[in-house]
């Protein structure tokens, strides 16, 4: 089902059963079921990486695929992890954040073990078809450490990545 522009309506217009179903009833039937998926990835251990370049957390696990009609996505994403952990989303083969060699975000809590990241991207330009996202880090040195429902108290957290077309 496609959006349809309302009618411009004038005085003492009729309006029939199937102008109301065009303009009201099909259009917010289409605002109300876009595509959009959600993931909270309970791994029952956590993620880690040693890399300095950009790698999938998870290519199967964490990752969306929407077959969108317009061209915008919002996508968020929010896990608990490592002060030296590095965050960016690729969408289909390309870095949201590839301008920069140091990718989206970071943990920024530098002085404590772990801490929150999340990030919510308003995706334009997308053709209509199939789109994939995927969350993909890097560590700056050492080993980092996305917590995924270990199962173990304090670092039990549960990874969530969604999105949504909207417009």
């Amino acid at each position: 089902m496609a959006w349809t522009t309302p009618a411009t309506w004038t005085p003492g217009q009729v309006v029939t059963a199937s102008d109301l179903n065009t303009h009201l009833r099909d259009n917010l039937n289409f605002l109300f079921s876009r595509p959009n998926s959600v993931i909270k990835r309970d791994n029952n251990a956590n993620y880690t990486t040693t890399s300095t370049s950009f790698v999938d957390v998870d290519g199967i696990n964490l990752k969306i695929t929407l077959t969108i009609t317009g061209g915008v996505v919002l996508l968020a994403f929010t896990v608990m992890a490592t002060s030296n952990a590095i965050f960016d989303i690729l969408i289909d083969s390309t870095r949201y954040a590839s301008g920069g060699n140091d990718g989206l975000l970071a943990t920024q809590d530098a002085s404590s073990a772990r801490g929150p990241v999340s990030a919510a991207l308003l995706i334009t330009g997308l053709s209509a078809g199939a789109h994939t996202f995927k969350l993909q880090w890097k560590a700056v040195t050492g080993t980092a450490t996305l917590y995924a429902g270990s199962g173990v108290g304090n670092t039990d957290f549960i990874p969530t990545l969604w999105a949504v077309e909207v417009g």
